[in-house]
This record gives C-alpha cells, sequence and structure tokens, in this order.
C-alpha cells in the first residue's frame, strides 16, 4: 500500500487541517446527535423531549438545524470560505467593553481599527473609515466642505464639538492639511 493511500485512508483534509478519520465520525456523531434533539427526541435514550423543554422552542430548532448543515459542510471539507460573509457591522455589548482606544487623539480609521480589533468577523463585517464618515455624515455630526480646488472634504460643525471631535492641522507629504 502506497503512502497516498494510506493518508487517504486515515485522514481527511477539512479547513486547512489533516484530521483523522476518527475525528471524522466524531463530527459526523455530533450532527446525528443535534438532527435528533431538533427532530424532538432525546439522544441518549431515543424518547420524545418534554414539549415544555426549551429544546422545543422553534428558534432552538432552527438553530440545531443550521449547526447541522455547517456539520455537513465540515464533514464535506468545505471552507468558511464557501458561507456567506456578514454584510453588516454588528457588535456586542461584551465587544464594545473590550475596545481599547489610544489616549492621543485619533482619526476615523484609526477608530475602525480599535472596533475591528474585537469584533467576531464571521458575524460582522469590518468597520472603516469611509463608512464610519458617511454614518456621522448622515447623523449630521459632521458635514461636507468643497475646497477651491473643487474637492469634497469632510468638516467638523457645531454638533461635532458635542461628540467629541475637534479639526488639528497636520502636514502630509509637505502639504498642510486639516483634518477632523
Amino acid at each position: 500500500m502506497s503512502a497516498e493511500t494510506l493518508d487517504e485512508i486515515l485522514f481527511v483534509y477539512i479547513r486547512g487541517w489533516y484530521i483523522l478519520i476518527n475525528e471524522r465520525e466524531k463530527v459526523i456523531k455530533a450532527k446525528e446527535v443535534l438532527i435528533k434533539i431538533a427532530n424532538g427526541i432525546n439522544p441518549v435514550d431515543g424518547t420524545p423531549i418534554n414539549e415544555e423543554s426549551f429544546l422545543n422552542d422553534p428558534r432552538i430548532i432552527r438553530c440545531f438545524f443550521y449547526i447541522s448543515e455547517l456539520l455537513n459542510r465540515v464533514i464535506a471539507g468545505q471552507t468558511n470560505q464557501n458561507l456567506p460573509k456578514p454584510t453588516e457591522l454588528h457588535i456586542t455589548k461584551e465587544e464594545k467593553s473590550l475596545v481599547k482606544f489610544p489616549e492621543n487623539k485619533i482619526g476615523v480609521n484609526e477608530f475602525a481599527k480599535c472596533i475591528n480589533n474585537v469584533i467576531d468577523l464571521n458575524k460582522s463585517k469590518k468597520l472603516s473609515g469611509v463608512e464610519l464618515n458617511k454614518q456621522l455624515k448622515k447623523m449630521g455630526v459632521l458635514s461636507e466642505n468643497i475646497d477651491e480646488n473643487g474637492k469634497t472634504r469632510t468638516i467638523i460643525n457645531n454638533k461635532s464639538v458635542d461628540y467629541g471631535f475637534e479639526s488639528e492641522k497636520r502636514n502630509y507629504n509637505g502639504n498642510n492639511m486639516r483634518w477632523s
């Protein structure tokens, strides 16, 4: 028996890892247990789950079927690349409490990096400085101004100060620029 054939028999390539068939069998068994629970069957003794149990809540049942589908993908060797990417920013209270900002003044891009360091990118899309600016303009916290060269610039306004925004003059590649 060749080494390649032996590898094919003993290992399955899943999510960038070679997993022993035994581990794959555990994933298959876990999926079977979830399906039984989702169908209202106690996986230990095969009896119906008590109707008053939280396991009979339709929201919980949908979750079990969803996880079962994800396990099907793992068993088939599909990766996260096949899952849809999050399309909205989502941050939990716990994640908010973990956000750490530097002591010095920061711009919107640095602010976005601080947020992105704590969010779960499997559940949330990344925050960008551009998107943050857009939302702050919609809220009226920041404004736009067209300069003498016809370029649109983001600027602070009277409401900006209430939110802690201020404008700062900086030098970038020899050009004086005003940053908000």
